[in-house]
């Protein structure tokens, strides 16, 4: 029996017959293929010269050149090819700069859109199932919309966390500079427990019991090391639990309220650069830094080490952990759903907590298999662990255990607490983190470089804004590939688009953080919406583009006096 051939359509264009489990499909119309054409054409109506097109399924390649006809070189076009005699047909064809074809493989199409879909474009995609591909490769095309819609998911959290958080961020980020010299990196904790056990402790409705167990086996504690959150330090410490670190990353006053009873504790304590700036300063015990921001930002820690970061303290947690060398790795209170219809463990439930809202819920497995009720969110936390633990199995020989009662965790099997507890063979200690204090930093003079970035680009930006009104009423030339190299309109034109590659490339900006992408997100939703199909006529229209850098700079200028009228009033609290 074949598995692929090839036919004309009744209207003269090529198509495949393949066959899957001895059922033979066409994957497009063999009546009418141009209508298949057409439907693909129909539904890139509104691209703009910016959007990323997806197309499940390029059968004989007959829609390519009327697809080309109607995007821009700025497009970028990812075709998803699930069947692999029809891929290794065209793959050799298809070599387009804006044009990929992909074969069909999870892990890889989850790794690319990783790196392609963010903040500035997630909601600038068009997807397209081309003929007959979602009927006859179902499973496939499932799967492809799933992890399209994750990526999505995540771009669009980060968006609207950034939105929330912005001020708070920054003013974190300038008041935990000052800290860093009294902090040792994380780097020099790297593997130092190698093959201990660890025990996770979330926040979830399992903690109740989770911690009733460990009462019962408290002798066997001290062979574990043990990390909390600063939401569930506290249950620990008044069970006399005494965890090995507590990690808090979260911006907001509430996370200092959670521990404010505990600022004297000598339980050592890991942050980073937007951790709530009282809940840094303030705590007495050691302190751990981990970076995200400032390894890229300042030279003097270029070499150190971050952790994944899936939108929760848990994460954070669990890949510190690994980093130490820690092996098993156990969650406890990592429920990820509404385990007994509880967000939160009764022993780590605060005010902020009793009136969560109406939460839309979805159903998904237990760890029993069966179905059990959670938030979009807590799913979300629940599917970037999964992430992360497929991540790093495929490169370590790490074991997840999940010993919560909520949802099944891929990659992390259930086991009852005590068990695990019991049936662990003890061969080493766990080691202390001592305290490294390597890092040296003038902090003050990063903070004045800041400011002399934020108010360099105030000015700049009112520079540019009379250049750009300049131009606008100049008696120029209309097209930019018209003018002369040495015409003053243009020289002044190149001028401003430097302006703009100095401010958004300067690794002095990344400190502008939420701020920054922010203002890129809302500067290329007001001001960037050419459609394809205008794109060459528009991107050397010279006015048109004058007009596009004069509300760029408008919107920098506005954006840069909100951040510094913030940076000054956190500057003067900062020591």
């Amino acid at each position: 029996m074949f598995n692929l051939k090839k036919h004309k359509s009744k209207d003269n264009y090529e198509l495949y017959e393949v066959d899957i489990d001895n059922k033979v499909y066409f994957l497009g119309d063999k009546e009418n293929y141009k209508k298949n054409i057409q439907d693909l054409i129909d539904n890139l109506e509104g691209l703009l010269f910016d959007s990323i097109v997806f197309i499940f399924g390029i059968d004989s390649g007959e829609y390519i050149n009327e697809l080309e006809n109607n995007i821009c070189s700025y497009n970028k076009v990812i075709i998803i090819e699930p069947n692999k005699e029809i891929y290794e047909s065209h793959k050799e064809i298809i070599s387009k700069d804006n044009i990929k074809l992909i074969l069909y493989d999870e892990e890889v199409i989850e790794n690319f859109l990783k790196g392609l879909i963010n903040y500035k474009n997630f909601n600038r995609l068009f997807v397209h199932s081309f003929g007959n591909y979602e009927n006859v490769y179902k499973e496939e095309y499932k799967k492809f919309i799933e992890i399209l819609d994750n990526r999505y998911l995540v771009a669009m959290s980060t968006l609207g966390l950034d939105n929330m958080f912005r001020k708070i961020f920054f003013e974190n980020m300038i008041s935990n500079l000052s800290q860093l010299n009294n902090s040792s990196p994380l780097n020099s904790y790297i593997e130092c427990n190698n093959n201990i056990p660890a025990i996770i402790v979330s926040a979830g409705p399992s903690l109740d019991e989770n911690i009733q167990t460990m009462l019962k086996y408290k002798d066997y504690l001290d062979k574990f090391f043990i990390i909390a959150g600063n939401r569930t330090m506290g249950t620990l410490i008044e069970n006399e639990i005494i965890p090995n670190l507590v990690i808090s990353v979260d911006p907001a006053q509430i996370n200092y309220d959670m521990m404010k009873k505990y600022l004297n504790s000598d339980v050592p304590f890991a942050f980073y650069e937007y951790s709530n700036k009282d809940l840094v300063k303030e705590y007495k015990g050691e302190k751990i830094y981990i970076s995200q921001l400032f390894s890229r930002t300042i030279e003097d820690l270029k070499n150190l080490t971050g952790t994944y970061t899936g939108g929760s303290v848990a994460h954070i947690c669990i890949d510190t952990a690994r980093l130490m060398g820690c092996n098993p790795i156990i969650l406890v209170g990592q429920d990820c759903a509404l385990t007994y219809d509880k967000h939160h463990s009764d022993n780590a439930t605060f005010d902020i907590d009793k009136n969560p809202g109406e939460l839309e819920k979805i159903l998904v497995k237990d760890v029993y298999g069966n179905e059990i009720k959670t938030t979009l969110s807590l799913n979300f936390f629940k599917m970037k662990i999964e992430e992360y633990i497929k991540i790093i199995q495929q490169q370590n020989d790490v074991k997840f255990i999940n010993a919560s009662y909520g949802a099944d965790i891929i990659g992390a099997p259930h086991k009852e607490l005590e068990e695990v507890i019991t049936s662990i063979n003890f061969s080493k200690c766990v080691k202390k983190l001592v305290p490294d204090k390597s890092i040296s930093i003038d902090s003050s003079e990063i903070v004045k470089s800041i400011l002399q970035h934020i108010n360099k680009f105030i000015y700049k930006s009112d520079e540019c804004i009379n250049l750009c009104n300049k131009l606008l009423n100049s008696k120029a030339k209309e097209s930019l590939m018209d003018m002369k190299e040495d015409d003053i309109n243009l020289q002044q034109f190149l001028y401003i688009m430097e302006i703009i590659d100095e401010f958004e490339y300067s690794t002095i900006s990344y400190y502008l953080g939420s701020y920054l992408t922010k203002f890129l997100f809302d500067i290329r939703q007001k001001y960037f919406e050419m459609t394809a199909k205008d794109y060459d006529q528009l991107t050397s229209n010279f006015k048109y583009q004058c007009s596009t850098f004069l509300n760029y700079f408008k919107e920098l200028k506005t954006m840069l006096e909100e951040v510094k009228e913030v940076f000054l009033k956190v500057s003067q609290n900062v020591n």
